[in-house]
């Protein structure tokens, strides 16, 4: 296994985990619409659902923010490198720390996904079908 073997895997993972992410949240604001409350022309949520939509809005704004982090540190790179007169076919290496940001941001939301299911969705899909 090479370095460049190992930086696939993972790239591809989080691109998958990333999807998987996406698709929860869609999932999880399909359920909290079937079981809202509705009287008449307007609608309520039951607070644990509300709480679970919160941490699912949060985690594909986060979702969001990782891409356009990353594309703007990549294009910030990109014209530091570009004004230094880097060829575009010589190598070099870029610092450490430049994906850093991008990978909090995924992190946090796949955290935030998670909470959302395990602390709020979860629990009122059991108490519903189970209680």
């Amino acid at each position: 296994m090479t370095l460049e073997d190992a930086r696939n895997a993972y790239e591809g993972l989080s691109g998958k985990a990333s999807d998987i992410i996406r698709q929860l949240g869609l999932a999880g604001v399909g359920l909290i619409w079937i079981f809202k409350v509705s009287s008449g022309t307007s609608f309520a949520l039951e607070p644990k659902l509300l709480r679970g939509f919160f941490l699912i809005f949060l985690a594909l704004t986060l979702d969001l923010l990782q891409y356009l982090v990353g594309t703007a540190t990549w294009h910030i790179y990109f014209c530091k490198k570009e004004n230094e007169n880097v060829g575009r076919a010589k190598e070099f290496k870029a610092p450490r720390w430049i994906n850093l940001p991008t990978w909090t941001l995924f992190w946090m939301k796949a955290a935030a996904m998670f909470a959302a299911y395990l602390v709020f969705i979860l629990p009122f899909l059991a108490e519903k079908f189970m209680g």
